[in-house]
């Protein structure tokens, strides 16, 4: 009997954090393979070129973390590729085809959950995660180094989704992110539908990331070059931490960041992405207006594809310029 395997495989930001984090780890009707108990196995899939061996054990790796029986889910959204290398990587098509080799249909039922937002939206919040993690391009060169390294075309979700019916047939869920803000528990539970959990588990709903907003991108652009970090390296200043000894400290800590902290990084980060910074100003980061419209037209013809396929219920957002 073939074993049923779930592959949530991203798209990133496409409410994949909350999943992994607040409704996966609650599932007892699944073997879930957490990210961080397989990050090797699950990234070397997203990166290496892979030989048969590297399959077997690659697959035998994974089979380890989970009971043997009952289906097996993996959530990693690395598997539709690495928006955030500023260099040529593994397309998410050839990651289809490895996974592919790696679960093959003689032995495993397997079933995709794909998560797709607007492009211009995954854009921005793409670009505002690279400063989060010390970059210092304006938009327009963030974007020229996406279009050089041909990133831009893993979001052409239609063409995508015609991969994944050469390659599995219809054993597909699209999870469509402006569908799930707009009748969350509804939709989250069609999604647990889809993987045999009859009901919704209780989760915490608290907000777990809020990005930089028009203030905070603008200074943080300017922060970066002055702190050292992976993606500046010849910043002048290195980022250290301060271990909070004080209760006060602490306790201040955690009101600005709403979360228990011992230590603290000081970097552009941490002076920008906490409560003060967005209660003194917060206004919602947009890409420039000719990006967006740049962005938009590049995605138009396929989203206008993808909203004829009968089996989903794409918002008119993704076809409006």
């Amino acid at each position: 009997m073939k074993r049923i395997v779930y592959l949530h495989v991203g798209f990133h930001k496409t409410a994949t954090t909350f999943l992994q984090w607040k409704v996966f780890p609650q599932l007892s009707e699944v073997n879930l393979i957490k990210k961080a108990d397989a990050k090797k196995l699950l990234t070397e899939v997203r990166l290496k070129k892979l030989s048969d061996n590297d399959i077997k054990r690659i697959r035998s790796g994974l089979e380890s973390k989970v009971s043997d029986s009952g289906p097996i889910l993996v959530s990693y959204e690395g598997w539709t590729g690495s928006p955030f290398s500023q260099k040529k990587s593994k397309s998410a098509y050839t990651i289809l085809k490895d996974l592919h080799r790696l679960f093959p249909q003689e032995h495993y039922d397997v079933h995709l959950i794909i998560g797709i937002r607007k492009q211009v939206d995954i854009m921005t919040s793409l670009y505002v995660e690279f400063l989060h993690q010390g970059g210092t391009k304006t938009e327009e060169a963030y974007f020229e180094e996406l279009r050089k390294n041909n990133k831009l075309r893993h979001y052409l979700y239609n063409d995508y989704l015609t991969t994944v019916e050469q390659l599995f047939g219809d054993n597909y869920f699209v999870f469509i992110y402006e569908n799930f803000k707009k009748e969350q528990e509804n939709y989250l539970l069609r999604l647990l539908n889809y993987i045999g959990v009859e009901n919704i588990p209780e989760y915490n709903n608290v907000r777990l990331n809020r990005s930089y907003g028009v203030l905070q991108a603008k200074l943080a652009r300017l922060l970066n070059k002055l702190f050292k970090s992976k993606k500046n390296p010849k910043g002048k200043i290195p980022q250290f931490s301060i271990t909070l000894k004080r209760k006060n400290s602490r306790k201040l800590a955690e009101i600005l960041t709403g979360k228990p902290k011992r230590k603290v990084t000081i970097s552009p980060r941490t002076l920008l992405k906490n409560n003060l910074s967005f209660k003194l100003h917060y206004k919602r980061y947009e890409l420039p207006k000719t990006l967006q419209d740049e962005i938009n037209q590049y995605y138009e013809e396929d989203n206008l594809k993808l909203a004829k396929r009968d089996n989903i219920n794409l918002p008119e957002y993704y076809h409006l310029s």
